[in-house]
């Protein structure tokens, strides 16, 4: 095989690759419900999702962590479920807004899960202010909540906001 007939065919291969990785991210999670059998009302949380997005303003990546927490209904979500969706409205493939995807993921598992109440927390490191303009990385913090989390005579926002600020692995 010639030096041009295999860059040409590594080119090929690359496109090929990239097709499948945005096939994968573009796929919207299938959310698996329990029944909730035991009584339960207290709040379920996952910490430290890990994501990466790019950001439609400047197209550079942000980076950081997505908090989910809701107090249950009739149904449990599998956990993973949570990343999952995460991941589906954060990924390197798509260009977003943080303050967007916090909508984005509060909305589509409050609609499947029927929660009580729901909270998602992303705390994020936007490349484009540290590596272009004011050149100063700072930490982004949005917030989305609904039912409980977002009645004020309630402590469940507290509550989650208490277990984001502590969380550590």
């Amino acid at each position: 095989m010639t030096l041009y007939e295999l860059k040409h065919q590594t080119k090929k291969e690359t496109a090929k690759r990239i097709k499948k990785m945005e096939l994968e991210f573009k796929k919207a999670p299938a959310v698996k419900l329990f029944e909730k059998t035991e009584k339960y009302d207290q709040i379920i949380a996952q910490l430290g999702i890990p994501i990466t997005a790019k950001c439609e303003h400047h197209e550079v990546q942000f980076h950081g962590e997505v908090f989910i927490g809701y107090v249950p209904n009739k149904w449990l979500v599998g956990l993973s479920k949570m990343a999952r969706v995460s991941e589906y409205f954060l990924n390197p493939t798509i260009k977003t807004i943080q303050e967007k995807a916090t909508n984005q993921i509060l909305n589509y598992l409050e609609k499947i899960l029927k929660p009580v109440g729901m909270i998602v927390v992303i705390k994020a490191s936007h490349g484009c202010i540290g590596l272009r303009g004011v050149k100063k990385p700072s930490l982004t913090f949005t917030m989305a909540t609904s039912g409980c989390f977002a009645d004020q005579r309630q402590n469940h926002k507290s509550d989650f906001l208490n277990l984001v600020n502590s969380y550590k692995i």
